[in-house]
């Protein structure tokens, strides 16, 4: 049942379509002019959905409710992806790629931020021959919580 080369193992990247290495070829589908999607892994042709507990799961047809996400734009500019069933719960990963619960996630939460925006106005100032040109942007900082020692 999986697709060439695959793995039973790691039925994840089943879903996307058995990708080496960590890039996959993702199939983003939407119905409507507004923010609803679905997305669908090309090669294996499963659409992500996420179930009753907040896994993210694979599924060969993706018209029901649970496999649509609403694509919300935030202040910073990222993009987060709530599932259209379950209002509050977004798709998100760990830093190691594996997907986090949707149950346990929050708009605020780093894992939950996707794809970066420009600002509103910035693309007209851009030559309209480098649309798809990647931006440089500088790296946020990621600290890790230390405990204060206190005086003893």
């Amino acid at each position: 049942a999986f697709p060439d080369g695959c793995g039973a193992g790691d039925y994840w990247m089943v879903w996307f379509g058995c990708f080496i290495g960590y890039a996959a070829k993702l199939i983003v589908e939407t119905d409507t002019f507004g923010s609803r999607v679905r997305i669908k892994g090309a090669e294996s042709g499963f659409y992500i959905c996420m179930n009753k507990r907040g896994k993210l799961i694979g599924k060969r047809s993706g018209k029901s409710k649970d496999c649509v996400f609403t694509e919300i734009v935030l202040e910073n500019n990222y993009t987060a992806l709530q599932n259209a069933k379950y209002e509050g719960w977004f798709m998100a990963f760990t830093r190691k790629g594996r997907p986090r619960k949707g149950s346990k996630t929050r708009q605020h939460q780093r894992e939950v931020h996707f794809m970066k925006r420009l600002p509103k106005g910035h693309l007209s100032s851009l030559d309209t021959h480098r649309h798809f040109e990647f931006i440089n942007y500088p790296f946020s900082s990621r600290t890790k919580r230390t405990r204060h020692s206190r005086p003893r």
